[in-house]
Parts: C-alpha cells; structure tokens; sequence
C-alpha cells in the first residue's frame, strides 16, 4: 500500500493500520515531500471523542468566548475542554510509532506527481520523483490548491470559499492575556467582502497564539495579516512592543460542493482532498482521526487478500450535515456580513456540548435541530429551500414504486 503524503491524514491512516494489525499482512510506503517535520502548523478540538494522540496536547482551557467588541458571551461545560495540538509534537509520536513497525515504511524527499489506476492489474501507478511505483492500494492525501474556482453563474449554486489565515506565537512584555481563556472568534469588524475575526489561544499571561483569520474568496498577503495581528494587540491589549516566537499560515477550503471522486477502484482520497475539513468551520483534525480508524476497519478483510477490489471508504461527514453545511456556507456567501451575529447566535444559544458536538459532526440528530433553532429562520428557510431545488433530480418526477 502507497500513501501519497505523510501529513495529519497520511501519518493517521498508517498509525491505525499498524496498531490494528493491518501492516502483518500488507507493506506501506509513506512518501512525503518535506525533508524534515516541523512546526508547521496547531490544531485544536474539543475533547468529543478518543484518539491516539490525546498525549500529545500541549494546552488546553475550560472556557472559550466569542465577541464582536460589543457583545462578548463565555462558554463552558463539564468535562468539555478545548484543547490545542501542536504539529511537531503529532509529527513526532506518529513517526515514532510507525518506526516500530518493520513493514512500515517513510521515505521523505520524495514526491508523488500523478497516480493512475491499472484495474487490468488491480493495482495503481504512482509517478513519484524518484520512478514509478505500484501499489494494491493509493491513499491520496495530496493538496489540490488553495484558490477556489467560483461558480457564481447559478443562482442556487452552493456558495464556497476560503478560511484563511496567518498567525504568530507572541510574548509581551506585560501581563495582558486571559490565561483561562481561548478566544475562538473576536470578530474585527462586519464586512461585506468577507468574514474577518481574530482566534486568539493563551498559552500564559503573557504568551499567546493570535491567528488574523477570514472568510473570503482567496488569501491576502502575509503582511496584511502582520499588519492586523498588530493593530489588535495595539487596540485590545495596548501592546505594541512583543517577541515573534513562531508563524504560520494556512487555507482551508469551505466547500460543501461534492469532492471529486478518484480516478480508480485501487485509490482513496484522503484528508482535506478527501473531504476532512468540515465546510462550515474548516475543523478536521478530529475527522481524520475518526475517518483513518474507520478505514483501517474496513479494510481488515481485503488486507488479507488485496487481490480483491478494496472496499469503499467510510464517510468524512453524514448526508445531512453536509447539506445543513450547504446551506449555512451558501447562506454566509450571500451576506457575510451577517456572519458574526450568526456565529455569536450559535455560541449563545446552543448548549456548548451540543455545539461542540455540531461543529466536530459527531453529535446527534438532535444537536442539529438545537442549532437550526438558534439560527434566523426565514434566511435560512429561504437558503434551504434554494440548495433543495439545486441539488441532482430536484423537482423531477419519480417513477411509481411497485408493491
């Protein structure tokens, strides 16, 4: 078995592999185009469901807020926590359990360009750097870009676009950061050309992550984000003098269109190219965990024989919390600058178990018509019933059943 980067997704799916006995019966290749794993980028959850990694959070805090410089609302739960997970420390335990297993394999510096299906062979073809390569099995997590193309042309189109942000790791010189505290979303101003806040995670009183995050059509350049981390250090904490620790940047898709399907039986997209990255909120870490502990289940019977076609792979997201995404991201297209009262809506009104459940996708029928109830209702009965009328058959006549 190939899998095409060794990111969160590829790394998670080989650690379940191996710790569920799969690699006794396969080999697995992991090629990954960095030199070296670094820092590079943090994820953060809540505390909803078990994973392997649980040991490598760094931080973590009973209390988060959302606020709009008007309206500030401060959430908690019992036994819910919303934690943060650096990447190197991830890198670091996952690369360690995968050197223990003899048939796994991580060969950084490598690349794959292309991967083909052979289903005359029930194989696949990597094109990598370094030669060509088959495998029984393609597990695909290579990015497909970060610049949306917009279709803007229907009027029931599913409107799409980026979260997008850059953060620095900043130590001031004076005690100004609620500790307790993680600031998820302190919204900047309302726009109309996105939606603009700051994510801000205190590590300690006078150390925090600051994220300039938005939701817009593409990226901006790194020193307007710079330049915006300053002015809210300046403006909410009078600092203007502080030591730059660490950065880093990211996009995140938030499309609730289809994602492609592969190319072949003897490949399966993984992570974001997958479909990890929840549209409404750009969360994924959690999904991935979930999603490569599916996966690794359900392939437990074609490892012992892969001659066979591989099953298909488990869901990222069920049918219903991805047109309830649909609905909510089409709805923030239109008028983004009512996303900061939607959001602050959300945090009010839903109980925070329920929401952390919602926005993880790991909760219930029943935290879904929490949330729908805490939302406007005649925007989005309108926004639901144009994303109906736009989806495959809508409105065709349906053959009679036969008894």
């Amino acid at each position: 078995m190939l899998i095409a980067g060794g990111g969160a997704a590829g790394l998670s799916c080989a650690v379940q592999l191996s710790l569920q006995g799969l690699t006794r019966f396969l080999r697995v290749l992991i090629i990954e185009p960095r030199s070296r794993y670094e820092r590079d980028r943090t994820w953060c959850f809540w505390n909803v469901i078990p994973h392997p990694f649980e040991d490598c959070v760094s931080d973590s805090w009973h209390t988060w807020s959302v606020s709009d410089g008007q309206r500030r609302i401060d959430r908690s739960w019992p036994g819910l926590v919303y934690q943060h997970l650096p990447a190197d420390v991830f890198y670091e335990k996952a690369t360690s359990l995968l050197a223990a297993d003899p048939n796994v394999e991580l060969r950084l510096g490598d690349r794959v360009k292309r991967v083909e299906s052979k289903p005359e062979d029930n194989q696949a073809l990597a094109m990598t750097d370094e030669g060509p390569l088959t495998a029984s099995l393609v597990l695909d997590s290579r990015p497909r870009g970060a610049r949306l193309e917009l279709d803007r042309s229907s009027r029931n189109a599913p409107g799409h676009f980026l979260q997008h942000f850059h953060g620095k790791t900043v130590r001031s010189e004076k005690p100004v950061f609620s500790a307790g505290v993680a600031t998820i979303m302190d919204f900047v101003e309302a726009r109309n050309d996105g939606i603009h806040f700051i994510y801000l995670l205190p590590y300690d009183e006078r150390t925090a992550l600051i994220e300039d995050t938005w939701f817009s059509d593409e990226p901006r350049p790194v020193e307007s984000y710079e330049e915006e981390i300053s002015r809210y250090l300046a403006d909410r904490f009078d600092v203007v003098r502080y030591e730059a620790l660490h950065s880093e940047t990211g996009a995140i898709p938030m499309d609730p269109r289809p994602i492609e399907p592969p190319d072949g039986p003897r490949q399966i997209d993984i992570g974001t190219r997958g479909g990890a990255a929840r549209p409404s909120t750009g969360y994924a870490f959690l999904s991935i965990q979930r999603f490569a502990a599916a996966l690794a289940r359900g392939l437990t019977g074609w490892a012992h024989d892969p001659s066979q076609e591989p099953p298909r792979p488990p869901r990222h997201y069920s049918r219903r919390s991805v047109f309830l995404d649909r609905v909510f991201v089409s709805h923030l297209a239109r008028t983004p600058e009512a996303g900061p009262d939607l959001f602050l809506r959300l945090f009010d009104r839903v109980r925070p178990d329920a929401l952390a459940r919602f926005l993880f996708d790991g909760g219930l029928p029943l935290d879904d018509l929490r949330v729908m109830a805490a939302l406007p209702a005649a925007p989005l009965i309108g926004e639901t019933l144009r994303q109906y009328a736009a989806l495959p058959g809508a409105g065709e006549p349906r053959e009679p059943s036969v008894p």
